[in-house]
């Protein structure tokens, strides 16, 4: 599946013009399946080890290329860090407020909403993402664990 999805974007950076390069690919490949919505950060924490030469401006310039040419989407600003998604399929999150997780929910599992035809005026309307602030699990484990000390 995975050589599969790697050939799909060698194709797309092809159809785009953005040359192949070895960093795009393994930045790629740290994203595929990746559901935690990395920072550009946590993708070259994730990758360094095995890629001891590549930079963090590296990570960082080609996260912003590959969301320029609709490879990722950018979920920002959570927690004043930028945060990216490699499900570009319409969908909605769950965010932790306190630790920052973000959960997707499927778009058809809430209902879509209708935006009033006076708010949307003369602009063109393209879509939208739905943003549920929460306090997770693990948060309120920890909050009741600090709470019987």
């Amino acid at each position: 599946m995975v050589q599969k999805e790697i050939q799909d974007f060698i194709e797309k950076c092809k159809k785009e013009k953005l040359s192949v390069t070895p960093q795009r690919i393994i930045i790629y490949k740290e994203l595929l399946g990746n559901r935690n919505h990395p920072s550009p950060e946590d993708v070259y924490n994730a990758i360094k080890e095995e890629n001891p030469t590549i930079s963090f401006a590296t990570v960082y310039n080609t996260l912003e290329t590959f969301e320029k040419h609709g490879f990722i989407k950018k979920v920002t600003p959570l927690h004043n860090k930028v945060r990216y998604d490699p499900v570009t399929e319409p969908h909605h999150h769950l965010v932790c407020v306190k630790c920052g997780k973000i959960v997707d929910i499927e778009a058809n599992k809430i209902k879509s909403i209708e935006i009033p035809k006076e708010i949307i005026g003369n602009n063109l309307f393209i879509d939208y993402t739905i943003r549920i602030n929460m306090v997770c699990s693990d948060c309120l484990k920890k909050e009741n664990n600090n709470n019987t000390n």
